[in-house]
């Protein structure tokens, strides 16, 4: 099983988007899914509730959680998945540190941006604690991604923020553009890679989804 937590303190960066989208890509790469909606507005529910039954995302599993819960218990409700989505909510708390403790890798959406800047050390921090109990468990340390979300095309401030991430950690080499077919897609509880496959969109997302289970197997070999 590989586990994925999409986390950031930060609110409207864009977590819910790329969790779904994420994990469509490992539900279309036929693995088996779980989506786990751990935001008490539950937009993740939403959207698996707004998908059609004749769905090419069909059996892709979305459950949401509101309480914290142990490694070992963490387990027992992902028992039988391949791929495990994490969509944490928009605050650091217990929730957010039982994400990280259960994660292979954490992704870190950032639109680029300052204030969005600023605000990472406050998610370091948490991820920090999250891996002192992770010490406590015998597991390594959580791998950080960033990546770089909701990014306008073409702008300079976009191209510059990657290089302001790699000062304090990895960055995901696939940046995700702000475009329509994101919340379009959304909004009947689709992907863009079930909507607009052969879009810029929907390969972006492939890419990424490539890029996260590489560089997560690759870490914890």
């Amino acid at each position: 099983m590989f586990t994925i937590a999409v986390l950031n303190q930060k609110g409207g960066v864009g977590k819910t988007t790329l969790a779904t989208n994420l994990a469509a890509a490992a539900h279309l790469a036929k693995k088996r899914t779980l989506l786990v909606d751990l935001d008490q507005q539950g937009s993740a529910l939403d959207w698996y509730n707004a998908r059609q039954d004749d769905s090419k995302l069909a059996g892709l599993t979305v459950v949401k959680l509101d309480r914290a819960l142990t490694l070992p218990k963490f387990r027992e409700v992902s028992a039988g998945f391949d791929v495990v989505v994490l969509d944490g909510p928009p605050r650091l708390d217990a929730l957010t540190r039982s994400a990280a403790v259960a994660a292979d890798v954490v992704i870190v959406p950032v639109r680029p941006g300052a204030f969005d800047l600023w605000a990472i050390e406050e998610t370091l921090s948490t991820l920090a604690d999250a891996d002192a109990i992770r010490a406590d468990l015998g597991r390594k340390p959580v791998r950080r991604l960033f990546v770089v979300n909701q990014a306008a095309t073409n702008t300079v401030i976009a191209r510059e923020t990657p290089d302001a991430l790699a000062e304090v950690g990895t960055t995901a080499p696939v940046v995700i553009h702000l475009r329509v077919a994101f919340p379009e897609a959304a909004n009947i509880g689709e992907s863009v890679l079930t909507t607009v496959p052969e879009s810029a969109a929907a390969e972006d997302m492939r890419s990424l989804y490539k890029f996260i289970t590489r560089h997560g197997l690759k870490a914890a070999a």
